[in-house]
């Protein structure tokens, strides 16, 4: 791992927290169905450790207040207040709190058919998936189109119609000041690690075994990690983990209960899901969707 350090936004600067009970986490998911639908997170974090994880959706957001260190593309961010943060699906990523203050954030988790949808209305659509100069930015309109972005789904009269407006409007410019230079073309994955790819969407819900993954790849389990570490992001085992998470969204917003979902995508039990759950979206579960 490099240990460059690369600041985005002024340090907070650190102080100890006060005696007593440390501050909790304040953290809610909400979704919105405008074009396909789309996830937003609204978070004031003191103490909240992400394991490496990525996301199929693009996600985009602003850090509003503290430092949040990340690893990404080899390099630790330090993204601080007023930071635009920016991942394309499928960069892997992990991270927390930059100082004992801990930050405050708001994400949103756009799905690729939502941004095509919305950018060929605005003629700067192009086949591939779109990448990002970097995983976090200093650009203040950009920041400021977030805030209200956000202002306008919190607004319990704002219909689809003016949600679908506005990320017409919007998205273009954000993809024109942060978006990067190239269009990443879809990669060669090999067909053995393709398979146990497809393997693992298709029984997500069951117990695997490294051994029967690597039997089906041809290959022995060191190579199978390494190589599907190295097309798909993550080892198999943690890929298995964000196949049941994301699923576990689709149940949840189908209405059914944590319990049910847990077993219903291959945990043990629905602690089994908050602990992977929370480490990977910060947010638990039963906070999912909450009012």
């Amino acid at each position: 791992m490099a240990d460059t350090a690369i600041e985005c936004g002024e340090k907070a600067r650190s102080r100890s927290e006060p005696p007593g009970r440390p501050p909790r986490n304040r953290a809610v998911m909400k979704h919105f169905d405008v074009l396909g639908g789309l996830d937003y997170l609204a978070a004031d974090y003191h103490r909240q450790d992400f394991s490496k994880h990525l996301h199929n959706e693009y996600l985009i957001g602003l850090i509003e207040r503290g430092i949040h260190d990340v690893w990404c593309r080899g390099e630790v961010w330090h993204a601080g207040s007023g930071t635009v943060a920016t991942f394309a699906p499928g960069e892997p990523h992990f991270g927390g709190a930059g100082d004992d203050l801990g930050w405050s954030q708001k994400i949103f988790y756009m799905p690729e058919g939502l941004i095509r949808q919305v950018l060929e209305d605005s003629g700067q659509n192009e086949p591939g998936t779109i990448d990002f100069k970097s995983p976090f930015q200093e650009n203040a309109p950009v920041a400021h189109g977030l805030s209200a972005f956000w202002r306008l789904l919190e607004h319990g009269h704002s219909s689809a119609l003016e949600i679908e407006e506005y990320l017409i409007r919007f998205l273009p410019h954000v993809f024109a000041e942060a978006g990067g230079s190239r269009v990443a073309e879809p990669k060669f994955v090999p067909p053995r690690f393709r398979d146990v790819c497809d393997f693992i969407h298709a029984h997500f819900d069951e117990v695997l075994q490294l051994a029967a993954l690597a039997a089906l790849a041809g290959c022995s389990k060191a190579t199978l990690i390494d190589g599907f570490k190295a097309h798909f992001g993550l080892p198999p085992t943690r890929y298995l983990i964000q196949v049941r998470i994301d699923e576990a969204r689709r149940l949840l917003r189908r209405g059914q209960h944590v319990a049910e979902v847990a077993v219903a995508v291959g945990f043990a039990d629905q602690s089994h899901l908050t602990r992977h759950f929370k480490a990977v979206l910060g947010v638990t579960p039963a906070r999912y969707l909450s009012v």
